[in-house]
């Protein structure tokens, strides 16, 4: 059996608005109010998919720089308190 994955970043305005000038323009900011969520069936995330302002389909290669980037700007917010 072929499973497809399936990407999408979530996120507020600000950091959509980011994302749609340039992906490295939300790479490049100081904001985390972003997820990406990576899943098989929308039925897996649809609950944390509702909590965001705005989702859209991204490629395996953005998730993965994407999640890269959350957890680095997580890390350096909990370590910086």
């Amino acid at each position: 059996m072929n499973v497809t994955m399936e990407y999408i970043l979530s996120a507020n305005k600000e950091a959509m608005d980011l994302f749609n000038s340039s992906e490295q323009a939300l790479l490049d900011s100081s904001s985390f109010d972003f997820m990406v969520y990576r899943f098989t069936g929308k039925s897996e995330v649809l609950k944390d998919l509702e909590e965001w302002d705005f989702n859209v389909p991204i490629s395996k290669s953005s998730y993965m720089l994407l999640y890269s980037n959350l957890c680095r700007k997580l890390r350096d917010n909990f370590n910086n308190q």
